[in-house]
């Protein structure tokens, strides 16, 4: 059984890392990619379907270690706190820059390319950790 576990684990933590490249890369090269607002709202667009899909696959992944390894959970997470703050911190600067994109300027799109620089970061810091 731990092995089932630790294979679904692993497959939806390689989806999560696969898709959430896709949509972090993009959001921390908007401000290269995105010449004027056209091209931005393109590329906003382009990683709108990544993003939810990453989502999607980091609370599966999520469910799976918390449900079936709690120690191992709590050991991470209270050694990794910082981490996780960190991360979830640009988690959300950057959600919040990309659902706000639609009442224009140029905030959310400062918002988006610094919390995918935060969660990039974040990461890095965390497999240093580990």
């Amino acid at each position: 059984m731990e092995t089932l576990a630790i294979g679904l684990l692993g497959f939806f933590t390689a989806g999560y890392f696969a898709l959430a490249g896709a949509d972090l890369g993009l959001g921390m090269l908007l401000p290269l990619l995105g010449r004027d607002r056209a091209d931005r709202d393109r590329i906003a667009a382009a990683l709108a379907p990544y993003f939810l899909g990453s989502e999607v696959w980091l609370v599966a992944a999520a469910g799976v270690f918390i449900g079936c390894f709690p120690e191992l959970e709590g050991e991470l997470f209270t050694e990794l706190l910082p981490v996780l703050v960190l991360l979830l911190a640009g988690w959300i600067v950057r959600d919040a820059g990309l659902w706000w994109r639609v009442h224009g300027g140029r905030v959310p799109d400062v918002m988006i390319c610094a919390g995918s620089w935060t969660v990039v970061a974040a990461w890095g810091w965390a497999l240093a950790e580990l």
